[in-house]
């Protein structure tokens, strides 16, 4: 078994230091095997937020794999957002924008959704990349068959049951398909700051079904009607997961009931370029080098 704490959204310097002291405190008091951090670390890509959000990662006792998030790209200095937009993320948190972590259980691979620029006017949209998801999938290519397939990406790939109208990660039909079809059995996520789960079917050639996990903030002030929350998560080597959801009360970190959603409702007709994209996607993998 393998145990993943996963945050999402801190927020430095928008954070409540007493929360984010517990949130540490309690984490280094039971440690998992892996801490995953899906974007926005930072609240506006400054030094001193990347210093304070790093001091953090790296007073847990535990590996972290970290992505980034539309906040860790600066929203000020456009020079540095377009010609060097993750240059303070790669200094003071990891080089790779997109790592992977591994044991015997598990293959967890991070994904980077946060971009510079945007065709619409709201730059904070994340958004898959064609060739970003060829290079996933060879990266799952050559990951041994049994061990339990985890991604992790900032922005939702589902908006939730009571806000519909919610902005979701660009291309995420195309993803979702890809993560299926390659055997991913969860995707951790984060960015609208509200916490719930969303289960999809199996495609015939696998057993388990993909699980998208969404999580609200785990220490920043900018609450969006829910607590400040993380998960904890038991990854068993059949691809059972257990998930406790840990809200702070005002006082201290306590279990929360986990909010499922995706009942049984007519299914949203998906645009017709996304079987061809997902078609796309393994033909460019499968291609001989310099022909994809």
């Amino acid at each position: 078994m393998t145990r993943i704490v996963h945050l999402s959204d801190l927020h430095f310097d928008r954070v409540d230091p007493v929360i984010v002291e517990a949130l540490k405190a309690e984490i280094n008091d039971d440690p998992p095997d892996l801490v995953a951090v899906s974007g926005d670390l930072t609240q506006r890509a400054h030094r001193h937020e990347f210093k304070r959000g790093a001091e953090f990662l790296r007073s847990l006792r535990a590996p972290v794999l970290a992505v980034p998030g539309n906040h860790d790209i600066s929203y000020i200095n456009l020079v540095q957002r377009f010609a060097d937009p993750f240059q303070r993320w790669r200094r003071y948190v990891a080089r790779d924008l997109e790592p992977t972590w591994y044991d015997d259980t598990v293959a967890v691979l991070g994904l980077n959704t946060a971009r510079r620029a945007a065709l619409s006017l709201d730059w904070s949209n994340g958004r898959f990349g064609m060739r970003q998801l060829v290079r996933f999938r060879k990266r799952c290519e050559v990951l041994p068959d049994h061990l339990v397939r985890i991604v992790v990406a900032h922005h939702a790939l589902h908006p939730p049951d009571a806000e519909p109208d919610l902005d979701i990660v660009g291309r995420g039909d195309v993803a979702l398909d890809v993560f299926r079809e390659l055997g991913v059995n969860l995707v951790l996520a984060g960015h609208h700051h509200r916490g719930y789960m969303r289960g999809h079917e199996p495609v015939a050639s696998w057993t388990h079904g993909l699980l998208v996990v969404q999580a609200s903030t785990a220490t920043s002030t900018r609450l969006r009607g829910e607590p400040n929350a993380y998960h904890r998560l038991n990854v068993e080597a059949d691809g059972h997961v257990e998930i406790e959801v840990r809200a702070w009360d005002g006082h201290r970190w306590r279990e929360v009931a986990a909010r499922e959603e995706g009942a049984p409702r007519p299914k949203r007709l998906k645009a017709p370029f996304v079987q061809p994209m997902v078609a796309e996607v393994a033909r460019r993998a499968n291609a001989p080098a310099g022909l994809g």
